[in-house]
């Protein structure tokens, strides 16, 4: 509260007390105008009767058009008025005025025991609030870097640029078994002097002012001391961090890892081998043509260049493809199959290229992976080459060629590490001829070329071929079936224009469709060509002479055995198997046992 009083004077004495009063106002108004701290006076209609240069500025007005308003006009969110009216004065308010953050006091004028104004002093916090959030950010980032101080595995100690110890981690202290009470405070020279370590490197880096290496020994461990200089925006040195990594451990670790390396070296190469072995069981090889082929594919295989598979439908492209792959030094990377012929050309490119979400109508929303991205490390199998349209074949030879695409609606260039194998059963240089196929692509695929001969030129693998099959369709489909080596001879006199495919699926027709456990001839019948069935001649008798040969083998085992199981175990085949054939055969238990 702010009181004012009347007292009586002289004439005289009256002029001279006002003017020395009206002195002392100016010079106390000066001193209130140039204050850090706002006031605002108002009378006892709420007006503003004064305002000083900071109130002026905090609130945002001039003095002149504020002076006579009242001062819920100018300042929206007063007190001052609150004040006025219930004669209680308000301290530390806080409040914001024109985006200024301040704590204000409020008290009323008074005079003669009556109620004439009121003022506000009020202080602009605004700096305070920024200085005390930056304050809590640097504490928050020292406490962050106290975080990484003790989080990182190797010892660290950190010295002033006098060489005084500042701090040291918790793994300095578990590896020299030194405690911070040891080392904080002590001068590096000290340090050495009482033989806590060996060497200082702290010297260096600030004599040199840049890093400093070398190994120490310290408790009888062998550690590798890296020290880094700290410098200050002026360039001078203010800290040295030392790290100190244990290069027993490193050095173990190495040991472990080249033993891992090797190991893994050796697990790679049985691996490869392993894999080629399980080809050798899928491509039959007896002929020497197929044997130098195989070597071929195999002696390729190591090196990155591209291949062309020649050869007719059938005849297992897509399996020297794989062999080549699994047999590489990308065997552990992708191998990515497309058939060039079996998709539509309007979707073959964004197939082999991927695209951009949005990049048409109809697109996924994520966008696509093309195949060229997906065999990224690996190997690109592109089937049926000759398939694949003229205006794709330029950007196939972009890609083959630079080793990059770009993705449809992309711009972002995508580099490729990936090996190409194309195959094609179709004619290339007649198709180069008749302007259907690029040369220049051509050329970049036909850098290795291998030729499959077709089944008929090697007929000395059908027999061994159709083995296989059996074999994997009997296993397939819980059978005990085989095939007479009369019947394998007329299957070899046969051409089989689909190759090895061809004979895959005859055999597997004829397993699935033949009801006795004999496959004879019948069975392929409707399945191949009728030339084969007119190159075997005497089909009765042959299978006549099948049925005896099966029935005197039962007759002899069940005569030595006389056990239909013990029979069947001779003959390889299941009991109910034997039951069957006596039935058919009309073999008679009795009379055999009786003989």
């Amino acid at each position: 509260m702010v009181t004012f009083s009347n007292q009586e004077h002289d004439g005289g004495d009256v002029m001279k007390a006002t003017k020395q009063l009206h002195l002392e106002t100016l010079e106390w108004l000066n001193i209130i105008d140039f204050s850090n701290n706002g006031i605002i006076a108002i009378d006892d209609k709420g007006r503003i009767v004064f305002l000083n240069r900071t109130a002026v500025r905090i609130i945002g007005v001039e003095e002149a058009s504020a002076v006579g308003r009242r001062v819920d006009e100018v300042v929206h969110n007063t007190g001052l008025i609150e004040v006025l009216i219930s004669g209680r004065s308000q301290t530390k308010q806080r409040m914001v005025i024109n985006g200024h953050t301040i704590f204000t006091n409020r008290m009323t004028i008074e005079k003669d025991g009556k109620i004439i104004g009121a003022v506000g002093v009020f202080q602009d916090i605004s700096e305070i609030e920024t200085l005390s959030r930056e304050l809590e950010s640097v504490k928050a980032v020292n406490k962050e870097l106290d975080g990484v101080f003790e989080s990182v595995a190797d010892g660290l100690v950190l010295v002033d640029e006098n060489g005084v110890v500042l701090r040291i981690n918790e793994a300095y202290k578990t590896m020299t078994g030194i405690s911070e009470e040891e080392y904080k405070g002590k001068h590096v020279h000290e340090l050495i002097k009482e033989g806590y370590i060996g060497k200082s490197l702290s010297d260096k880096v600030i004599e040199r002012k840049t890093s400093y290496s070398t190994v120490d020994v310290r408790n009888g461990k062998e550690l590798l001391l890296t020290a880094n200089p700290v410098f200050n925006d002026q360039g001078h040195i203010i800290r040295v961090i030392t790290a100190a990594r244990d290069t027993t451990e490193l050095t173990n670790l190495k040991k472990r890892l080249a033993e891992s390396e090797a190991a893994r070296h050796n697990y790679y190469e049985e691996l490869k081998k392993l894999r080629a072995n399980l080809m050798f069981t899928r491509i039959i090889a007896n002929g020497p043509v197929m044997k130098q082929i195989i070597e071929l594919a195999l002696h390729v295989a190591q090196v990155d260049s591209s291949i062309l598979i020649l050869g007719e439908t059938g005849v297992g492209k897509d399996l020297f493809a794989m062999l080549i792959h699994r047999v590489s030094k990308r065997a552990l990377k992708p191998f990515v199959n497309i058939n060039c012929g079996a998709i539509p050309g309007n979707l073959l490119e964004s197939e082999l290229f991927g695209y951009q979400p949005g990049a048409f109508t109809g697109a996924l929303k994520g966008g696509k992976v093309g195949r060229f991205e997906l065999a990224q490390g690996g190997t690109l199998f592109l089937d049926e080459i000759g398939e694949l349209p003229l205006d794709l074949q330029v950007k196939v030879l972009k890609a083959v060629q630079d080793k990059q695409i770009t993705r449809i609606g992309g711009s972002n260039t995508i580099e490729l590490d990936v090996r190409i194998i194309a195959a094609t059963n179709r004619d290339l240089e007649a198709m180069i001829r008749e302007k259907t196929f690029r040369q220049d692509l051509y050329y970049r695929l036909n850098v290795i070329p291998i030729v499959l001969p077709p089944l008929r030129e090697r007929r000395e693998d059908i027999a061994p071929l159709i083995n296989e099959f059996l074999l994997k369709f009997n296993t397939r489909y819980g059978y005990q079936k085989w095939i007479h080596k009369d019947v394998i001879n007329c299957l070899y006199n046969y051409d089989w224009p689909g190759n090895v495919r061809e004979l895959e699926n005859a055999v597997e027709r004829a397993v699935v469709s033949c009801r006795s456990d004999s496959i004879t001839l019948d069975c392929f019948h409707g399945f191949i060509h009728s030339n084969l069935v007119n190159s075997c001649s005497n089909l009765s008798t042959l299978r006549k002479a099948h049925e005896l040969e099966e029935r005197q083998a039962i007759e002899e085992a069940y005569r030595k055995t006389g056990s239909t199981r013990k029979t069947a175990i001779i003959l390889g085949i299941s009991q109910p198997a034997v039951v069957k054939k006596m039935k058919k055969y009309g073999i008679s238990a009795n009379r055999l046992s009786s003989l």
